[in-house]
């Protein structure tokens, strides 16, 4: 009897056992479904905010893209405005320069009672040049004075020669002669003169009106 009585018991025991360890594996079972669950949601939630942050790195690119193009556009006219205000005040600043003018008239010489360029006269006559200044503006222009050159020296005397003040609508002329060698494209004279506002400049007979000290 007590055989029997033992071997019931450990069958009990091991069926015990075996069923402790079943529940200890279920519920181990659990706790790690439970874990995957959570870190699968931490996993998505991270995805989630990955593709938010890149959407809103996309918005931002794409702002900043706008605004750089904006700014841009925004330069561009600046410099627009920049440009055309240094362009009226230069139309202002030489507004009364550009309206004084020098012409020039040149003679070649003459040696044998027939000068260049068919001008017929009595005895000799050496090459000469005539300038004439012309004040086209509205004011009078001051200090202005003919600087001689002969090449890219200056030639003759007086040099400078003054003219002094020029009344609006006047002009004024002389004449300067030169060796019969000289070669009188490149000889002349260039007018210096101060206008109403103070400034002075240098007028060429080729047109070109400029600021600055004279060449020679």
């Amino acid at each position: 009897m007590l055989p029997a009585m033992s071997l019931l018991g450990a069958t009990i025991l091991t069926a015990i056992a075996t069923l402790a360890l079943a529940v200890f594996a279920f519920i181990t079972a659990i706790f790690a479904l439970l874990a995957w669950l959570g870190q699968r949601n931490e996993v998505r939630d991270q995805a989630t905010m990955l593709e938010l942050q890149r959407t809103q790195l996309a918005d931002q690119q794409a702002t900043n893209a706008e605004q750089a193009k904006v700014l841009r556009l925004q330069a561009t006219e600046l410099q627009e405005s920049i440009d055309e205000r240094k362009r009226q005040a230069e139309l202002e600043h030489n507004h009364q320069a550009r309206r004084v003018f020098l012409t020039e008239e040149r003679f070649g010489g003459r040696a044998s009672g027939r000068g260049g360029g068919g001008i017929g006269g009595i005895g000799t006559k050496p090459p000469s040049i005539t300038a004439t200044a012309h004040n086209t503006s509205d004011q009078p222009i001051y200090d202005a004075e003919y600087r001689w050159r002969l090449g890219s020296a200056g030639h003759g005397e007086p040099n400078p020669e003054s003219i002094g003040t020029l009344l609006p609508g006047n002009t004024h002329t002389s004449e300067r002669n030169f060796p019969q060698d000289a070669n009188l494209d490149q000889c002349g004279a260039v007018l210096r003169f101060t206008d109403a506002a103070g400034f002075s400049w240098l007028r060429y007979s080729n047109g070109l009106l400029k600021q600055g000290p004279p060449p020679w």
